[in-house]
């Protein structure tokens, strides 16, 4: 009597269509990022007498922006981080395991 969405979706998975998604959202961030940083360059460069005032309402109409590519970036780094040493450690145990394979002891 009812039936799911799903038996009546011909929509399936498909990952040239996910990554064609994903090229379009991050074109369009670039594309946003780079207008209003132009945009305030632009500003500065005809007024550079009120770059502190500015550059003050930029960062109180971005900070939210602001803080969250703050937090990716140190996120970003700290990730990093952390699987280079867990890289490190598994290396290191994995060269000892290997001798303690060969040793006759």
């Amino acid at each position: 009597m009812y039936s799911s969405a799903a038996e009546h979706s011909n929509h399936e998975y498909n990952p040239d269509t996910a990554m064609e998604a994903r090229a379009a959202l991050w074109t369009l961030l670039v594309v946003f990022i780079v207008f209003k940083v132009a945009t305030t360059t632009m500003i500065l460069i005809m007024d550079p007498n009120g770059a502190r005032q500015i550059l003050g309402l930029f960062v109180a109409m971005h900070w939210p922006f602001i803080l969250a590519g703050v937090t990716l970036l140190a996120a970003s780094v700290t990730v990093s981080v952390v699987f280079r040493l867990r890289l490190l450690r598994v290396r290191a145990r994995r060269r000892l395991l290997q001798a303690a394979e060969w040793r006759t002891d």
